[in-house]
């Protein structure tokens, strides 16, 4: 691999990491060297990723977490760089929203939770990753083209990463230059979280695809994702933050 994109040395939390684009970011980041912290709170899906990095000669551990309490996250920040002596890089990937429904319909408690997931989540989290982070740290967060494109029924999701790319952008100017901050913003990526919310199964995604007529030709996957995630956090963009950068297979 080019050193342009290595990271070895470096360690990094992902959250969200047992399943979806967080496993798939988990693993490329590894590929290229990181040490990761897998977080999340299903344990098994956790320690399933870090010990198959582990296989693979990577270095990983599995953090049980709850994004949404700030205690965890502070243990989550603690116990990364207890176990590898540094804290380089956080991706606060964890979010989602199972529910589509008008916003006038909506639950508040669904309001509720989807801002504390999506939103106060990376905010606590920034705080959590600052209290170890050195000159030259790195956040990338995981937004969604929600943020920019309307999508009935997730009024509460699109606002929650809206929200999550000011952030991006304001933290870039508070934390820079010592610390670069950058967003990846997903298209249609079938994860489990993304199948429920829009209520197809893995047997509808041709006719999706179809419906979507992307430019790029197919849905995304997970390791798409990663290597966004990857560059963003590599020396090839040291120049680049502030950045809500769409990776979506379409404009």
């Amino acid at each position: 691999m080019n050193p342009s994109f290595r990271l070895d040395g470096d360690v990094a939390v992902v959250t969200g990491a047992g399943r979806g684009i967080g496993e798939g970011i988990a693993r490329v980041l590894a590929g290229a060297g990181a040490s990761v912290v897998c977080a999340a709170r299903r344990v098994a899906e956790i320690e399933k990723v870090a010990d198959e990095i582990r296989a693979a000669g990577g270095r990983a551990i599995a953090v049980a977490t709850d994004v949404t309490q700030p205690t965890a996250l502070n243990a989550l920040a603690d116990q990364a760089v207890s176990a590898f002596g540094r804290l380089d890089i956080w991706v606060n990937n964890a979010g989602g929203s199972p529910i589509q429904k008008p916003m006038i319909e909506l639950p508040v408690e669904e309001w509720d939770a989807t801002i504390a997931l999506n939103l106060s989540a990376i905010f606590h989290s920034v705080r959590a990753a600052m209290r170890h982070m050195a000159e030259g740290g790195r956040i990338v967060n995981i937004s969604s083209i929600a943020a920019e494109d309307v999508f009935k029924g997730s009024g509460h999701y699109s606002a929650a990463k809206a929200g999550v790319n000011m952030l991006t952008r304001t933290l870039a100017h508070e934390l820079g230059p010592k610390v670069r901050v950058n967003a990846v913003l997903p298209g249609f990526v079938p994860t489990e979280v993304m199948m429920a919310a829009m209520n197809i199964g893995h047997n509808e995604l041709p006719d999706l695809q179809k419906m979507l007529n992307l430019p790029a030709g197919r849905l995304g996957l997970p390791e798409d994702l990663g290597a966004a995630v990857l560059y963003l956090c590599s020396p090839a963009a040291q120049w680049v933050t502030g950045q809500c950068i769409r990776v979506a297979g379409t404009t």
